[in-house]
């Protein structure tokens, strides 16, 4: 896989910090994320990776680095502005609209990419009824993708959980990215699930789109990923292929910390 430094970066960190009062949530981290790869961000709770995904969606400024996305700076976007250059997300917590349909979700998802008015909602123009048609035929396309098109009437509320992460990407698609961020997009889910989770993700990537993922499933984690970076107390403390990381020394005392939890993150790597 592509290496840090590479012409073909998509997403480009390069020496990003992030203090809250006297807490360096960030320190000094750099980070490629090569073109249709999926790249995995893992650590203990607490090592700072949410606070990375923040940083690149805009919901927080760093106080130093660089971070490039395609090429542009992205550092002083908002994160509207941020979704409108090709970078899409999910949350860790779930973020639906509870009383709407899970159509309605996919398509109030596509707002950034709505240029309709006032006036011309009011006036019903041709170019805002083409408008429309594009957003209904995306929000099927990404339902169909993603396995529930079959609930498309019914209110978000009412699907299983696994059905409403699938229903949270889904919306992420919609707004047809460039890059997806998924903050633990297995979590919450049984081993069927995280199966189906796994193909769908390499779905995504086989499709185009590059993938930026955190998740503590280490068994999704050796699965699906071509590059693994681990944080620690802020800082990146390893980067590389999956079975590099699994045998990391550093990797192993920062990250599991029991014997008991070693075999299991060998064991995610011998089911790769």
């Amino acid at each position: 896989m592509t290496m840090a430094g590479s012409e073909t970066a998509m997403l480009s960190l390069a020496g990003v910090s992030k203090s809250f009062g006297g807490l360096k949530a960030v320190s000094d981290f750099s980070l490629d994320i090569a073109k249709g790869s999926i790249t995995s961000l893992i650590g203990p709770n607490g090592a700072g990776k949410t606070t990375v995904f923040n940083l690149i969606t805009g919901i927080y400024r760093p106080d130093s680095g660089t971070m490039r996305f395609d090429g542009a700076s992205i550092m002083s976007l908002l994160p509207h502005q941020v979704v409108e250059t090709g970078i899409a997300r999910t949350f860790q917590t779930l973020r639906l609209f509870e009383n709407l349909t899970c159509f309605e979700n996919v398509v109030a998802g596509q707002h950034c990419r709505c240029r309709a008015g006032f006036i011309a909602c009011l006036l019903n123009t041709a170019a805002r009824r083409r408008e429309e048609e594009k957003a209904f035929k995306l929000a099927e396309e990404a339902l169909r993708r993603l396995g529930i098109w079959q609930f498309r009437d019914e209110l978000a509320k009412n699907l299983s959980y696994g059905d409403r992460r699938r229903l949270e990407i889904a919306r992420a698609l919609a707004t047809v990215p460039k890059l997806l961020i998924l903050d633990e997009p297995a979590g919450g889910l049984n081993e069927q699930e995280s199966n189906d989770l796994m193909g769908i993700i390499r779905d995504i990537r086989d499709s185009g789109i590059t993938v930026f993922l955190i998740e503590h499933d280490m068994r999704v984690v050796m699965g699906i990923s071509d590059r693994v970076a681990v944080m620690e107390y802020g800082r990146k403390i390893a980067e590389g292929t999956p079975e590099e990381v699994q045998h990391n020394p550093d990797v192993i005392e920062a990250y599991l910390g029991s014997d008991e939890e070693d075999d299991e993150f060998a064991k995610a790597g011998e089911a790769r």
